[in-house]
């Protein structure tokens, strides 16, 4: 019975990890296989805008660039969500978007970053998304 479920639990693990890859995308000739992280994190509390122009810049300088000093991209957005009291709330945010080779330690670094906003700035979330892309340098 314990060789069986072993047996069960080592194909289970084998077939999760080659799924883990068939979304990975195949990249041409002269592009690298990278992961793309964007963190949307909004710039207010309690309907007040917390994360001013200073503020903003101070975080970048003390908690991201240590963290990926070879370069990352901010946009200015605004947009909206449903925080948990059940309410619409509409801010302005701020995305960050980073690039890194898939063998960083890089989840670790973003869980860092997302942390230390929430942390500092009364945030309750910043959402992530996280996709495989193609980069090349030109």
């Amino acid at each position: 019975m314990r060789t069986a479920m072993f047996v069960s639990l080592a194909i289970i693990v084998m077939t999760v990890a080659a799924c883990a890859d068939v979304d990975a995308p195949v990249c041409s000739d002269g592009s690298d296989r990278f992961v793309r992280y964007e963190l949307f994190m909004g710039r207010s509390s309690d309907s007040v805008e917390v994360v001013d122009g200073a503020a903003w810049e101070a975080f970048l300088e003390d908690t991201v660039t240590p963290r990926f000093p070879d370069g990352l991209t901010v946009l200015d957005a605004s947009g909206q969500w449903r925080g948990s009291v059940g309410l619409v709330q509409k801010e302005r945010s701020k995305i960050l978007v980073i690039l890194v080779s898939p063998d960083d330690d890089s989840v670790r670094l973003i869980d860092e970053i997302s942390d230390e906003y929430k942390r500092r700035f009364s945030q309750e979330s910043v959402l992530q998304a996280v996709t495989d892309a193609c980069v090349s340098f030109y």
